[in-house]
């Protein structure tokens, strides 16, 4: 299936460039200069994946998407020309799915993009199947999440395929670096892109995440009977 891309930047030289170069790899792209009138097109039209950049003229990117975040469940990427842990961490805690640092080749980028498909293209060939632990209930083919059969917890994509991961591998660790292949891809290397998504999954399961278990310095696990 096709997917849509939303590119939300006021550098118009780049958004040519990305426009052109992820349509010849079949992406339906879509650009906008403003963050306000991107922010509408999430809401009216939502992409599958939307390109935010940190500086943009109206409203600043990491606000844009914790906006966005409000209702949009799709994958959300940042660009910036800010390249240090930080910068990475703030915009990953706004509801980020991936950082990537300005200049970029295309080549990288549009492989971190079929990264971010991968997990939801294997959901869609798992038509309703439901996987469940404890109270949890997810529906691989909707990507949701139930507690107790009826609490639905509203999760992006990355915070479900983690979700997905740690419970397929119930009772095992799993470490960063094989989190960060499996989730987002060969060649990440930035541990603190587990340890952000780790938290987010705690605070938004309630007492549900205190399945996820810390080994200090190797990885975590789930756990059902804590």
């Amino acid at each position: 299936m096709t997917k849509k891309i939303l590119v939300i930047d006021d550098d118009p030289a780049l958004a040519k460039i990305m426009r052109i170069g992820l349509r010849a790899h079949g992406y339906l792209v879509t650009t906008t200069m403003r963050g306000l009138d991107g922010l509408e097109l999430i809401a009216q039209d939502p992409p599958d994946i939307a390109v935010v950049d940190l500086g943009l003229p109206d409203i600043y990117g990491s606000d844009l998407v914790v906006e966005a975040r409000k209702f949009f469940r799709g994958a959300i990427v940042i660009l910036s020309a800010f390249g240090d842990e930080n910068s990475k961490v703030r915009s990953l805690n706004s509801g980020a799915d991936d950082y990537v640092t300005k200049p970029f080749g295309m080549r990288e980028f549009e492989a971190r993009l079929r990264a971010l498909n991968r997990r939801l293209e294997v959901g869609s060939l798992h038509v309703n199947r439901i996987i469940s632990s404890g109270d949890l209930e997810l529906n691989l083919s909707r990507h949701t999440v139930l507690v107790a059969q009826s609490q639905e917890i509203r999760l992006t994509v990355k915070e479900f395929d983690l979700l997905w991961y740690l419970i397929e591998n119930e009772g095992r660790i799993c470490t960063h670096q094989l989190i960060l292949n499996t989730i987002w891809g060969q060649g990440y290397e930035e541990s603190h892109y587990v340890r952000v998504y780790i938290n987010r999954l705690r605070s938004k399961l309630g007492t549900e995440g205190d399945h996820i278990v810390n080994i200090p310095g190797v990885g975590y696990f789930w756990n059902p009977n804590i």
